[in-house]
Protein backbone atom coordinates (compact mmCIF):
# COMPACT_ATOMS: atom_id res chain seq x y z
CA UNK A 1 0.00 0.00 0.00
CA UNK A 2 1.48 3.38 -0.35
CA UNK A 3 0.85 6.13 1.04
CA UNK A 4 -1.44 8.88 -1.08
CA UNK A 5 -4.31 5.73 -0.36
CA UNK A 6 -3.70 6.02 3.36
CA UNK A 7 -3.14 9.83 3.84
CA UNK A 8 -5.89 12.43 5.05
CA UNK A 9 -6.57 15.72 2.83
CA UNK A 10 -5.00 18.67 4.04
CA UNK A 11 -7.68 21.03 3.92
CA UNK A 12 -6.10 23.19 6.74
CA UNK A 13 -3.20 25.28 6.45
CA UNK A 14 -1.91 28.04 9.18
CA UNK A 15 -0.06 30.67 8.93
CA UNK A 16 2.97 31.40 11.15
CA UNK A 17 2.55 35.08 12.71
CA UNK A 18 -1.41 33.01 13.17
CA UNK A 19 -2.21 33.01 16.99
CA UNK A 20 -1.08 29.45 18.65
CA UNK A 21 -4.12 29.57 20.77
CA UNK A 22 -6.95 29.87 17.46
CA UNK A 23 -4.01 27.04 16.17
CA UNK A 24 -4.72 25.24 19.70
CA UNK A 25 -8.95 25.09 19.35
CA UNK A 26 -8.82 24.13 15.66
CA UNK A 27 -7.15 20.99 16.52
CA UNK A 28 -9.49 20.09 19.44
CA UNK A 29 -12.55 20.88 17.61
CA UNK A 30 -11.55 19.08 14.54
CA UNK A 31 -9.80 16.30 16.15
CA UNK A 32 -6.83 16.93 14.55
CA UNK A 33 -3.32 14.91 15.48
CA UNK A 34 -1.56 18.02 14.53
CA UNK A 35 -1.65 21.41 12.80
CA UNK A 36 0.76 22.75 9.52
CA UNK A 37 2.13 25.82 9.55
CA UNK A 38 2.32 26.93 6.04
CA UNK A 39 4.16 30.12 3.76
CA UNK A 40 3.29 30.19 0.10
CA UNK A 41 1.71 26.79 0.33
CA UNK A 42 5.14 25.23 1.85
CA UNK A 43 5.12 23.87 5.13
CA UNK A 44 7.67 24.92 7.14
CA UNK A 45 6.25 23.37 10.65
CA UNK A 46 3.67 21.43 12.51
CA UNK A 47 2.34 21.48 15.65
CA UNK A 48 1.70 18.08 17.00
CA UNK A 49 -0.71 17.23 19.83
CA UNK A 50 2.14 16.07 21.46
CA UNK A 51 3.85 19.61 21.29
CA UNK A 52 0.60 21.39 22.64
CA UNK A 53 0.47 18.83 25.83
CA UNK A 54 3.93 19.80 26.17
CA UNK A 55 3.25 23.39 26.44
CA UNK A 56 0.34 23.31 29.23
CA UNK A 57 2.28 20.40 30.92
CA UNK A 58 5.52 23.10 31.40
CA UNK A 59 3.09 26.15 31.76
CA UNK A 60 4.57 26.73 28.14
CA UNK A 61 1.54 28.80 26.76
CA UNK A 62 1.70 32.50 26.62
CA UNK A 63 -0.79 35.20 25.97
CA UNK A 64 0.79 36.78 22.41
CA UNK A 65 2.15 32.89 21.07
CA UNK A 66 2.42 32.58 17.64
CA UNK A 67 1.74 29.06 15.59
CA UNK A 68 5.76 30.05 14.39
CA UNK A 69 6.82 30.07 18.55
CA UNK A 70 5.19 26.12 19.01
CA UNK A 71 5.80 25.09 15.43
CA UNK A 72 8.78 21.94 14.78
CA UNK A 73 10.13 23.41 11.85
CA UNK A 74 11.37 21.63 8.67
CA UNK A 75 9.09 18.83 8.82
CA UNK A 76 9.69 15.48 6.76
CA UNK A 77 8.12 15.65 3.80
CA UNK A 78 8.10 12.08 1.22
CA UNK A 79 6.14 11.62 -2.17
CA UNK A 80 2.89 10.06 -2.14
CA UNK A 81 4.27 6.75 -4.14
CA UNK A 82 6.37 5.78 -0.62
CA UNK A 83 5.56 2.52 0.56
CA UNK A 84 3.81 1.95 3.93
CA UNK A 85 6.93 0.26 4.87
CA UNK A 86 9.44 2.67 3.47
CA UNK A 87 7.59 5.13 5.85
CA UNK A 88 7.74 3.04 8.82
CA UNK A 89 11.50 2.61 8.34
CA UNK A 90 11.66 6.23 8.32
CA UNK A 91 9.57 7.12 11.15
CA UNK A 92 11.66 4.48 13.51
CA UNK A 93 14.94 5.97 12.09
CA UNK A 94 14.19 9.68 12.76
CA UNK A 95 11.70 8.85 15.51
CA UNK A 96 8.73 10.86 13.90
CA UNK A 97 4.89 10.35 14.30
CA UNK A 98 3.62 12.34 10.99
CA UNK A 99 5.11 12.28 7.49
CA UNK A 100 3.90 15.13 5.26
CA UNK A 101 2.76 13.66 1.57
CA UNK A 102 3.95 15.60 -1.69
CA UNK A 103 2.98 14.96 -4.79
CA UNK A 104 5.04 14.74 -8.39
CA UNK A 105 4.90 18.74 -8.18
CA UNK A 106 6.44 18.62 -4.78
CA UNK A 107 3.07 20.25 -3.82
CA UNK A 108 1.65 19.27 -0.09
CA UNK A 109 -1.50 16.78 -0.84
CA UNK A 110 -1.80 15.24 2.67
CA UNK A 111 -0.38 13.53 5.94
CA UNK A 112 -0.11 10.79 7.40
CA UNK A 113 0.32 9.73 10.98
CA UNK A 114 2.77 6.54 12.43
CA UNK A 115 -0.72 4.95 14.29
CA UNK A 116 -2.05 4.90 11.19
CA UNK A 117 0.50 3.33 8.96
CA UNK A 118 1.49 0.73 11.81
CA UNK A 119 -3.13 -0.19 11.85
CA UNK A 120 -2.70 -0.78 7.85
CA UNK A 121 0.06 -2.65 7.96
CA UNK A 122 -1.33 -5.24 10.77
CA UNK A 123 -4.40 -5.24 8.65
CA UNK A 124 -2.57 -6.05 5.54
CA UNK A 125 -1.13 -9.20 7.38
CA UNK A 126 -4.36 -10.06 8.55
CA UNK A 127 -5.94 -9.62 5.03
CA UNK A 128 -3.26 -11.99 3.82
CA UNK A 129 -3.12 -14.69 6.59
CA UNK A 130 0.60 -14.17 7.46
CA UNK A 131 0.48 -13.09 11.24
CA UNK A 132 2.78 -16.63 12.01
CA UNK A 133 5.47 -15.36 9.80
CA UNK A 134 5.56 -11.63 10.98
CA UNK A 135 8.20 -11.76 13.34
CA UNK A 136 10.60 -13.24 10.72
CA UNK A 137 9.30 -10.52 8.37
CA UNK A 138 9.90 -7.75 11.18
CA UNK A 139 13.48 -9.25 10.83
CA UNK A 140 14.43 -9.21 7.71
CA UNK A 141 13.40 -5.38 7.80
CA UNK A 142 15.18 -4.87 10.20
CA UNK A 143 17.36 -1.59 10.20
CA UNK A 144 20.30 -2.19 12.39
CA UNK A 145 23.71 -3.75 12.06
CA UNK A 146 23.35 -6.38 14.57
CA UNK A 147 27.25 -6.33 15.17
CA UNK A 148 27.70 -2.83 15.85
CA UNK A 149 24.36 -1.63 16.74
CA UNK A 150 24.38 0.98 13.58
CA UNK A 151 21.97 1.61 11.26
CA UNK A 152 22.76 -0.77 8.42
CA UNK A 153 22.55 -0.13 4.37
CA UNK A 154 18.37 -0.51 3.99
CA UNK A 155 18.51 2.39 6.50
CA UNK A 156 21.02 4.05 4.88
CA UNK A 157 19.38 3.80 1.45
CA UNK A 158 16.20 5.51 3.22
CA UNK A 159 18.40 8.37 4.67
CA UNK A 160 20.04 9.08 1.77
CA UNK A 161 17.18 9.64 -0.63
CA UNK A 162 15.84 11.76 1.78
CA UNK A 163 19.22 14.04 2.28
CA UNK A 164 19.19 14.05 -1.25
CA UNK A 165 15.54 15.22 -1.95
CA UNK A 166 16.14 18.10 0.71
CA UNK A 167 19.35 18.98 -1.08
CA UNK A 168 17.55 19.75 -4.22
CA UNK A 169 14.64 21.39 -2.48
CA UNK A 170 16.78 23.84 -0.49
CA UNK A 171 19.34 24.27 -2.78
CA UNK A 172 21.95 23.02 -0.62
CA UNK A 173 24.67 20.22 -0.88
CA UNK A 174 24.54 17.00 1.31
CA UNK A 175 28.19 14.95 1.52
CA UNK A 176 29.05 11.24 1.66
CA UNK A 177 31.97 9.59 3.11
CA UNK A 178 33.29 6.70 3.05
CA UNK A 179 35.79 4.62 5.91
CA UNK A 180 37.38 1.72 5.78
CA UNK A 181 39.90 0.45 8.15
CA UNK A 182 43.39 -0.16 7.11
CA UNK A 183 44.92 -3.49 6.65
CA UNK A 184 41.54 -5.10 7.85
CA UNK A 185 42.41 -8.26 5.78
CA UNK A 186 46.12 -8.40 7.99
CA UNK A 187 44.03 -7.68 11.38
CA UNK A 188 41.72 -10.55 11.00
CA UNK A 189 44.42 -13.28 10.22
CA UNK A 190 46.91 -11.89 13.13
CA UNK A 191 44.45 -11.59 15.64
CA UNK A 192 41.46 -13.49 14.32
CA UNK A 193 38.25 -12.68 12.96
CA UNK A 194 36.53 -12.10 16.63
CA UNK A 195 39.44 -9.59 17.51
CA UNK A 196 38.26 -8.43 14.18
CA UNK A 197 34.81 -8.12 15.51
CA UNK A 198 35.90 -6.34 18.36
CA UNK A 199 37.67 -3.44 16.35
CA UNK A 200 34.63 -2.96 14.49
CA UNK A 201 32.45 -2.59 17.39
CA UNK A 202 35.35 0.21 18.73
CA UNK A 203 35.23 1.83 15.52
CA UNK A 204 31.76 2.14 15.16
CA UNK A 205 31.57 3.74 18.77
CA UNK A 206 34.10 6.15 17.84
CA UNK A 207 32.17 7.26 15.01
CA UNK A 208 28.76 7.38 16.71
CA UNK A 209 30.57 9.87 19.46
CA UNK A 210 31.94 12.28 16.16
CA UNK A 211 28.43 12.92 15.02
CA UNK A 212 26.67 15.87 14.27
CA UNK A 213 23.13 15.83 15.14
CA UNK A 214 22.19 15.84 12.02
CA UNK A 215 24.46 13.11 10.48
CA UNK A 216 24.27 9.44 10.20
CA UNK A 217 26.56 6.75 10.40
CA UNK A 218 25.93 3.30 8.49
CA UNK A 219 27.76 -0.07 8.18
CA UNK A 220 28.35 -0.31 4.74
CA UNK A 221 29.55 -3.33 4.96
CA UNK A 222 32.76 -5.84 5.79
CA UNK A 223 35.43 -2.99 7.34
CA UNK A 224 33.52 0.10 5.61
CA UNK A 225 31.08 2.90 7.06
CA UNK A 226 29.13 5.09 5.50
CA UNK A 227 29.13 8.94 6.52
CA UNK A 228 26.02 10.96 5.86
CA UNK A 229 26.55 14.74 6.18
CA UNK A 230 23.35 16.65 5.17
CA UNK A 231 23.14 19.90 4.06
CA UNK A 232 26.97 20.00 4.18
CA UNK A 233 29.34 21.07 1.78
CA UNK A 234 32.97 19.84 0.68
CA UNK A 235 34.60 22.05 3.17
CA UNK A 236 32.10 20.94 5.94
CA UNK A 237 33.13 17.27 4.97
CA UNK A 238 36.79 18.22 5.07
CA UNK A 239 36.90 19.09 8.65
CA UNK A 240 34.45 16.51 10.00
CA UNK A 241 36.26 13.34 8.17
CA UNK A 242 40.02 14.74 8.84
CA UNK A 243 38.89 14.93 12.75
CA UNK A 244 37.22 11.18 12.56
CA UNK A 245 40.69 10.03 11.17
CA UNK A 246 43.05 11.74 13.38
CA UNK A 247 40.69 10.67 16.67
CA UNK A 248 40.88 7.08 15.32
CA UNK A 249 44.96 7.13 15.08
CA UNK A 250 44.91 9.11 18.16
CA UNK A 251 43.28 6.33 19.88
CA UNK A 252 45.73 4.04 19.12
CA UNK A 253 44.23 1.04 19.01
CA UNK A 254 46.74 -2.12 18.79
CA UNK A 255 47.26 -3.40 15.38
CA UNK A 256 50.83 -4.77 14.89
CA UNK A 257 50.48 -5.27 11.12
CA UNK A 258 49.96 -2.07 10.10
CA UNK A 259 52.78 0.22 9.45
CA UNK A 260 52.22 2.26 12.15
CA UNK A 261 51.64 -0.36 14.95
CA UNK A 262 47.85 0.79 15.73
CA UNK A 263 44.16 1.39 13.85
CA UNK A 264 44.02 3.77 11.23
CA UNK A 265 41.49 4.91 8.81
CA UNK A 266 41.46 5.89 5.05
CA UNK A 267 38.30 8.14 4.54
CA UNK A 268 37.44 9.41 0.65
CA UNK A 269 34.29 12.01 0.39
CA UNK A 270 31.80 13.66 -1.72
CA UNK A 271 29.70 16.34 -1.79
CA UNK A 272 26.93 17.09 -4.32
CA UNK A 273 23.35 18.09 -5.08
CA UNK A 274 22.33 15.03 -6.84
CA UNK A 275 19.77 13.30 -6.28
CA UNK A 276 21.80 10.76 -7.73
CA UNK A 277 22.97 9.24 -4.63
CA UNK A 278 24.49 6.58 -6.03
CA UNK A 279 26.90 8.48 -8.21
CA UNK A 280 28.09 10.41 -5.14
CA UNK A 281 28.77 7.11 -3.16
CA UNK A 282 30.63 5.74 -6.39
CA UNK A 283 32.93 9.58 -6.26
CA UNK A 284 33.56 8.77 -2.73
CA UNK A 285 34.62 5.30 -3.01
CA UNK A 286 37.10 6.34 -6.07
CA UNK A 287 38.45 8.77 -3.69
CA UNK A 288 38.70 6.21 -0.85
CA UNK A 289 40.82 4.84 -3.27
CA UNK A 290 42.98 7.69 -4.06
CA UNK A 291 43.66 7.41 -0.13
CA UNK A 292 44.72 4.41 0.18
CA UNK A 293 46.93 4.67 -2.29
CA UNK A 294 47.83 7.51 -1.64
CA UNK A 295 49.71 6.33 1.52
CA UNK A 296 46.28 5.32 3.77
CA UNK A 297 45.42 7.40 7.34
CA UNK A 298 44.33 10.63 5.72
CA UNK A 299 41.48 11.88 3.56
CA UNK A 300 41.08 12.08 0.20
CA UNK A 301 38.15 14.22 -1.78
CA UNK A 302 36.48 13.46 -5.18
CA UNK A 303 37.35 16.87 -6.27
CA UNK A 304 40.86 16.37 -5.84
CA UNK A 305 42.48 16.13 -9.33
CA UNK A 306 43.50 12.91 -9.68
CA UNK A 307 39.87 11.84 -8.30
CA UNK A 308 38.02 13.76 -10.97
CA UNK A 309 39.90 13.29 -13.64
CA UNK A 310 39.33 9.37 -13.02
CA UNK A 311 35.38 10.13 -12.24
CA UNK A 312 35.09 12.17 -15.67
CA UNK A 313 36.91 9.45 -17.98
CA UNK A 314 34.64 7.15 -16.40
CA UNK A 315 31.93 9.33 -16.71
CA UNK A 316 32.67 9.87 -20.63
CA UNK A 317 32.82 5.79 -21.25
CA UNK A 318 29.77 5.02 -19.80
CA UNK A 319 27.95 7.94 -21.86
CA UNK A 320 30.09 6.67 -25.00
CA UNK A 321 32.08 10.22 -25.49
CA UNK A 322 35.66 10.24 -26.76
CA UNK A 323 38.06 11.25 -23.88
CA UNK A 324 41.41 11.14 -26.25
CA UNK A 325 42.22 14.89 -27.39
Amino acid sequence: MKLRELMSIVTTRHKADESLLSVIQKIAEKHYSCALVCEYDKPIGIITERDVVRLFATNGLKEGMTAGDAMSRDPICVDGDTTILEALDLCESRNLRHLLVMDKTHRLVGVVTQTDMVKAHVKNYEHHDKLQDQNHRLHLLSIEDPLTGLPNRRAMEIDIKHAAAVSKRQSQPYSIALIDIDYFKKYNDSYGHRAGDEALIFLAEKLRKNLRNSDKIFRYGGEEFLFLMPMTSAQGAKIATQQICDTVAQEKYPHKPSDLGFLTVSIGYAASYSENWEMVVEQADLALYDAKIGGRNQICSAEEPGVTEFWDLSRKVDEGQPFIN
